[in-house]
């Protein structure tokens, strides 16, 4: 809930910062949030959420879920899962909940099965890459301030799109590419135009 109305204008208004906004969710269940002892819930995070989709259309929206947290009935993953699928997202960092000593989650009863978590992991993932691939979709064609990560011509974009470039940059340049196909696992830099004698 950091995410405030001027904080999402500041970046909106400003070409210094990425368009990139990575907000922890954990659960889209009111009920789980609660078992969680979190301060906000579902409809507070779509309200910010949806705030920055309308500030900067073009931004990469993240978040971390959770699943399998102690309780998770098959109808509070379902609440989750809806919630997520309504939102702007274009990513996700799912999370299988595991028991960990000294938390005090722990001693919760009713754990959900090693076996249920992991298929619900799945389902997330499955939601996150179909969520990514449209919006990866979206940008083709757009041009974009970048950042090599790589002497072998890696780039990320300002709104974290992991760009395959035509040709090697050395590491920590900032640079404008146009968004082509998509790859397996981001995009391709546009093929530059031949210049004809």
């Amino acid at each position: 809930m950091d995410f405030t109305t001027t904080l999402l204008e500041l970046m909106a208004a400003s070409p210094r910062i990425a368009r990139h906004v990575h907000a922890p969710l954990q659960s889209g269940s009111d009920s789980v949030l609660r078992r969680m002892h979190r301060k906000y819930r579902p409809r507070h995070y779509a309200e910010r959420i949806r705030l920055a989709r309308e500030l900067m259309p073009e931004a990469a929206l993240g978040a971390d879920v959770m699943v399998g947290f102690p309780g998770e009935t098959d109808a509070e993953f379902a609440a989750s899962l809806d919630f997520i699928e309504s939102l702007p997202l274009t990513y996700l960092h799912v999370f299988t909940y595991s028991e960990r000593p000294g938390t005090k989650a722990v001693d919760l009863p009713h754990p959900v099965p090693i076996e249920v978590r992991r298929q619900r992991n799945r389902i997330l993932q499955q939601l996150s890459d179909r969520k990514n691939k449209l919006f990866r979709q979206s940008q083709i064609g757009r041009r974009l301030p970048a950042v090599t990560i790589s002497d072998l011509g890696i780039a990320l974009s300002t709104n974290y799109i992991r760009v395959e470039l035509s040709q090697p940059t050395p590491a920590r340049q900032l640079i404008e590419v146009e968004l082509g196909p998509l790859s397996s696992r981001g995009m391709r830099e546009a093929s530059p135009l031949l210049v004809l004698d």
